[in-house]
């Protein structure tokens, strides 16, 4: 038998090697700009967020009937959104709810401090804001609360949201 040759054309072997490279420069670049965008997003507060939103966002809900409703993680604007419910109780204020909720749930946790301006909550789930900018907000219904927890009277139905705010100087 023969023996097969191919000759090497060398004008398609120098437009492969040229494919190869601007293959290889183009993979380096897109990698480059992903890194980057990567940096931007984990120096950006708002987008930082969304890994930790449980630590940095949560919401309470208050029901007659909490049956069915476990605590959830739910996707909503991009972020993830930390949701429990807990039974309604009439004449209890906002932090009473909270402290029964921390009773009752090994998931849920929330310390504060005491003075004569009322209840400054300093962590929920264990995340401490940096009290040099940053501070836990407490709205209900959407809305920021213009009472502290320990003066708002919680309804049925109503909606508690803690989140970090910064601080504006």
């Amino acid at each position: 038998m023969g023996k097969i040759t191919k000759k090497i054309n060398i004008q398609q072997m120098k437009w492969g090697i040229f494919a190869g490279i601007i293959t290889a420069g183009l993979m380096l670049i897109s990698y480059k700009v992903g890194l980057d965008q990567g940096r931007k997003n984990s120096n950006n507060k708002e987008d930082s967020i969304i890994g930790q939103v449980e630590n940095r966002e949560v919401f309470i809900e208050a029901k007659t009937d909490c049956v069915d409703f476990k605590e959830e993680v739910v996707v909503e604007e991009n972020r993830n959104l930390k949701r429990y419910c807990i039974e309604f109780h009439q004449d209890e204020n906002a932090y009473e709810f909270l402290k029964r909720l921390d009773d009752s749930r090994e998931d849920f946790s929330f310390d504060f401090e005491e003075s004569e301006f009322g209840i400054f909550i300093t962590s929920i789930n264990n995340y401490h804001p940096d009290i040099a900018s940053e501070f836990w907000a407490f709205l209900i219904n959407g809305q920021t609360s213009q009472v502290g927890v320990k003066d708002y009277k919680v309804n049925e139905n109503d909606v508690l949201n803690f989140k970090i705010e910064e601080i504006i100087f």
